[in-house]
C-alpha cells in the first residue's frame, strides 16, 4: 500500500508521490451456498496512520465491484481485522477488490512522515472519506454454481392475484425477480399442490414454462429494437442472460435467437416435458 494521494469523489485532488509507506492488506476471498465471504487484514509500519486510526480520525476499507452486475460497496473497520460477506447473486463474474485507509473525519492540518520530499513541510485539508492510502487492486472471478439464482425457475416469484377481475395467470419483469400472478383460485391450488414434490415437475410446465417463454419473448424483442438497457440492473436478466449464453444465444443480439421461445425455455429448463409426463405416468400406474 502506498500514499499517493487523497481521493475525492470523483478525482485526485492533490498528489503527494508515490512513496512505499508499508502498508499492507491482504484479502481473503470464501463461498458458500449463499455469499462471497472476504476476510481482509491490514498491516502498517506507518506511525502517522496508525496514530489517526487509534484516535478514529481514519479507517480501514475494502471496495468490491463487480462489473457484470454493477454491484459497489465499501466496507469499513477501525480495526486491522475484518470479515463481512456479499450475497452471492450480487457478484458473476470479474470482481474487483480494493484496499484503503480513509479518513473518518475532517482533517484541518494533514501531513505525513513519508510523503515526497517535496511535500515534506506542508499540509492539506483532508475531507471525511478522502483516501490517505491505497493497495494494490486484486481481482477474483465469482463462479457461477455459487449463485443462488443459478436455477433458472428462482428467477420467479409465484404470487397471488386477488384482484376480482384478474386473468388466469400474468407476469410483471420490474422487478429483481419475475412476478408469476395468479388468479387466487389458481394460486390456491397451485400452493396445494407444491406440497407434493411428485408434483413439481408438472408444476413447473404449468406454471413456470409458460412464463419463462413470455420473459424470452420479451427480451427478444427488445434486443431486436436495442432497448434492453433498462433491463441490465435486473437480476433475473443476469441470470436469464448466462443461461441464454449457454445455449449459444447472446441475449443482446438479435440475430443469435434461431430457435422459438419455447424450444429454448424447455432447453434452459433440462427439458420438463419428459419428467412430467414420466411423473403422471407413474402416478397413473400408481393409482
Amino acid at each position: 500500500m502506498q500514499v499517493l494521494a487523497f481521493v475525492g469523489p470523483n478525482k485526485a485532488v492533490q498528489l503527494f508521490g508515490v512513496k512505499l509507506v508499508g502498508v499492507n492488506a491482504v484479502v481473503e476471498v470464501g463461498a458458500n451456498k449463499n455469499a462471497y465471504s472476504f476476510d481482509a487484514r491490514f498491516k502498517t509500519s506507518n506511525t502517522d496512520l496508525l496514530a489517526l486510526i487509534e484516535q478514529k480520525k481514519a479507517h480501514y476499507a475494502v471496495h468490491i465491484e463487480c462489473a457484470q452486475t454493477r454491484y459497489r460497496n465499501i466496507f469499513k473497520s477501525d480495526l486491522d481485522k475484518m470479515t463481512f460477506e456479499v450475497p452471492a447473486g450480487m457478484l458473476d463474474g470479474n470482481v474487483e477488490v480494493t484496499s484503503f485507509i480513509l479518513a473518518s473525519s475532517p482533517i484541518d492540518k494533514y501531513s505525513n512522515d513519508s510523503f515526497h520530499p517535496d511535500y515534506a513541510k506542508l499540509t492539506f485539508r483532508v475531507r471525511k472519506a478522502d483516501t490517505l492510502a491505497v493497495g494494490h487492486d486484486h481481482e477474483f472471478t465469482a463462479e457461477k454454481k455459487v449463485d443462488p439464482l443459478r436455477k433458472v425457475p428462482s428467477i420467479f416469484s409465484i404470487q397471488p392475484n386477488d384482484d376480482p377481475y384478474a386473468t388466469g395467470m400474468d407476469i410483471e419483469t420490474m422487478g429483481n425477480k419475475v412476478t408469476v400472478k395468479l388468479s387466487r383460485a389458481n394460486y390456491d391450488a397451485y400452493a396445494f399442490l407444491k406440497n407434493d414434490s411428485k408434483l413439481h415437475p408438472m408444476l413447473s410446465l404449468a406454471v413456470v414454462v409458460p412464463a419463462l417463454v413470455s420473459v424470452i419473448d420479451e427480451v427478444r424483442r427488445e434486443a431486436t429494437t436495442g432497448n434492453l438497457s433498462e433491463y441490465k440492473d435486473r437480476r433475473w436478466f443476469l441470470v436469464l442472460s448466462r443461461r441464454l449464453r449457454e445455449i449459444g444465444i447472446d441475449p443482446e443480439d438479435a440475430d443469435t435467437y434461431n430457435e422459438s421461445s419455447l424450444r429454448m425455455a424447455h432447453e434452459m429448463l433440462g427439458q420438463p416435458l419428459g419428467e412430467s409426463l414420466a411423473g403422471l405416468k407413474d402416478i397413473h400406474e400408481t393409482e
